[in-house]
């Protein structure tokens, strides 16, 4: 299986200042990795330095296989890791099913049509996270939600072995959440590094096999679900503000509770 390695791993808008720093961490295929923590913490930060999107400075090692990722071809980058932002751009005038085959386009000549498997491909991501019924709604046209489902399936077509997720339930209703974290977990049952932001712990908790936290651009916590919720009185000093996680059985959830008398 496929390995994706952090080794003091810095990233930020300036060489001087990173956003987020010292992050070192393994994950291996098959495991759905969170990074959670305050807004502003670093979490959309650290995933774009991974991608070493242009206007991002970077610092220490990350590589996918023993390969140095910042020094793959675009092209390489694309074919073996997926990400998708937390506002992705919507193409204006093109279908769900058109937007989801730009997802293809790393594993076809530039100026190749889509092919029939492409189709197939993009119409079984559609159907995976639950928007087969808006293969030819425009765009424009659907919800915030819906299009928040089409850019997923537009990352899953592409058909890498990691993908990247910058809060990828954010507007999504309780069902399509649920889908959502319970989809990110077979895949990873099937082989694949799904690394993804969240403060939703307490719907996506039992989808995780590990957990980053990060607060002010440091890595405060690593390890298990357990090893980081229930580290004392962490997360009320880490969100500055009383916080206790508890484990619901028998589903295995973790419940949020705000307050101390909890």
């Amino acid at each position: 299986m496929s390995e994706l390695i952090l080794k003091d791993f810095s990233a930020g808008y300036s060489p001087s200042i990173p956003a987020v720093s010292g992050v070192s961490m393994k994950i291996t295929g098959g495991s759905v990795t969170a990074v959670i923590g305050p807004n502003g913490s670093g979490k959309s930060t650290l995933l774009k330095g991974i991608m070493s999107f242009p206007g991002v400075y970077s610092s220490g090692a990350v590589t996918l296989d023993s390969f140095d990722i910042h020094l793959m071809r675009r092209d390489q980058r694309a074919g073996r890791i997926a990400y998708l932002p937390q506002s992705p751009p919507i193409p204006a005038g093109l279908t769900a099913i058109e937007t989801v085959l730009l997802g293809r386009f790393p594993h076809r000549n530039a100026w190749s049509g889509d092919s029939s498997e492409d189709v197939e491909i993009a119409l079984d991501a559609l159907n995976m996270v639950g928007a087969g019924h808006l293969a030819d709604k425009f765009t424009d046209e659907i919800s915030g939600g819906e299009s928040r489902l089409v850019n997923l399936a537009a990352v899953l077509s592409q058909r890498t072995e990691v993908i990247l997720l910058d809060e990828p339930g954010s507007s999504l209703d309780y069902g399509h959440g649920a889908q959502l974290w319970k989809l990110l977990s077979d895949l990873a049952a099937g082989g694949m590094i799904v690394l993804a932001t969240t403060h939703r712990i307490e719907m996506s908790g039992n989808a995780f096999d590990n957990v980053l936290l990060l607060s002010e651009g440091k890595a405060v916590a690593a390890g298990t679900p357990e090893e980081v919720f229930l580290s004392g009185d962490l997360f009320s000093k880490v969100y500055r503000t009383p916080v206790k996680v508890r484990r619901n059985s028998p589903d295995g959830s973790w419940i949020v509770f705000p307050g101390r008398d909890v």
